[in-house]
């Protein structure tokens, strides 16, 4: 078997990477990798794959539901000093019915995996190292959440027999308020409302590092400390950390299911404060918030919450609620995925 290179070589390749779709979800993948070859791209070279299939698939990559890529950068980089690019390549037409292909050295690697865009390589022509690809950012006012960005890296050990799964999830993080209701029991407000006028994220991460130590952490937020309403109508799309609010919330508990995205913030970086959900309005004339913080906002999950008001909220939004002031009721789960299954084609 044999593919001839841009360039006009000729090289032959023994161990395949081979893209399959998962059954009864055009949005998910599974990719199989061989990887026992001497290294024939470039680095940031644009490759034109052979359609022939190989029968003993060994790299399993795993996309989540509901999301989509036209294609996908592949990073091998060695695993030892500088950490050098082995190869780099794109899948390209990922929804397509054929087979790419794709190679990588002999020995350990790191393998990188980067939803992209078909035909566009040029911002990978400076990476020479992982370190490097370490210091790509990626911006919120850029993310589509019909197409988030995904990312996943594994470590392959030397040998032919390497079997692992890498699953491609978004660099978002997702919260959800799943249902909100107001009890003022026992206060000198009994009886009160809730009258909520806003709902928004703050220190919210709309810059991410998804590589490197601690695995992505976010650069830079919007609303720190308080609602920044100039820049969060600025985004293309201020849904994602601003929505209006729900009115008057009392003791009848209300489903919503409002979402918001933003990137994930683990909360480990020294510096980085933890993104907060906001809840804003009055309650008997008083303008007051409930900033509810979240620890440990991780990629590719989702954070649902069923809240209860039990007594007057924070003067400042960057002020916690005492501990009695809020009860949340926490469920975190991953970003929906199938379970793989091989289509053959």
């Amino acid at each position: 078997m044999s593919r001839r290179n841009k360039t006009g070589r000729t090289s032959t390749l023994l161990h395949p990477i081979i893209l399959h779709q998962f059954k009864g979800c055009k949005s998910a993948a599974i990719l199989t990798a061989i990887l026992q070859v001497p290294a024939f791209f470039s680095s940031c070279e644009h490759v034109t794959y052979s359609t022939e299939a190989h029968t003993k698939p060994q790299i399993y990559i795993q996309w989540t539901k509901n999301t989509t890529a036209d294609a996908i950068d592949l990073f091998f980089f060695d695993t030892l000093g500088a950490q050098k690019l082995d190869t780099y390549q794109q899948i390209l037409d990922v929804q397509g019915p054929y087979h790419p292909y794709g190679v990588s050295g002999a020995g350990a690697k790191r393998l990188v995996a980067l939803s992209g865009t078909a035909g566009l390589t040029d911002p990978w022509l400076d990476i020479l190292n992982y370190g490097s690809l370490c210091k790509k950012t990626y911006r919120l006012e850029e993310e589509d959440l019909g197409a988030p960005r995904l990312v996943a890296e594994t470590l392959l050990d030397q040998g032919a027999s390497r079997v692992t799964l890498l699953n491609l999830q978004p660099m978002l993080s997702q919260i959800r308020i799943r249902s909100v209701s107001c009890d003022f029991s026992g206060r000198p407000y009994t009886g009160k409302f809730f009258s909520n006028s806003k709902l928004y994220l703050t220190y919210a991460g709309t810059e991410y590092k998804p590589l490197g130590p601690g695995g992505g952490h976010p650069v830079s937020w919007i609303n720190a400390g308080a609602l920044d309403s100039l820049a969060t109508l600025a985004l293309p799309r201020p849904e994602m950390v601003l929505q209006k609010g729900l009115g008057d919330i009392g003791p009848s508990r209300q489903y919503p299911d409002i979402r918001f995205y933003c990137y994930a913030n683990p909360g480990i970086e020294e510096g980085i404060p933890r993104t907060r959900l906001v809840l804003e309005g009055t309650v008997d004339g008083h303008l007051c918030y409930y900033p509810i913080e979240i620890p440990h906002l991780e990629a590719g999950k989702v954070y649902s919450y069923d809240i209860t008001l039990r007594r007057m909220g924070s003067p400042d939004p960057d002020i916690p609620v005492s501990s009695d002031a809020v009860l949340v009721e926490t469920l975190t789960v991953p970003w929906e995925t199938r379970e793989p299954s091989t289509v053959t084609f």
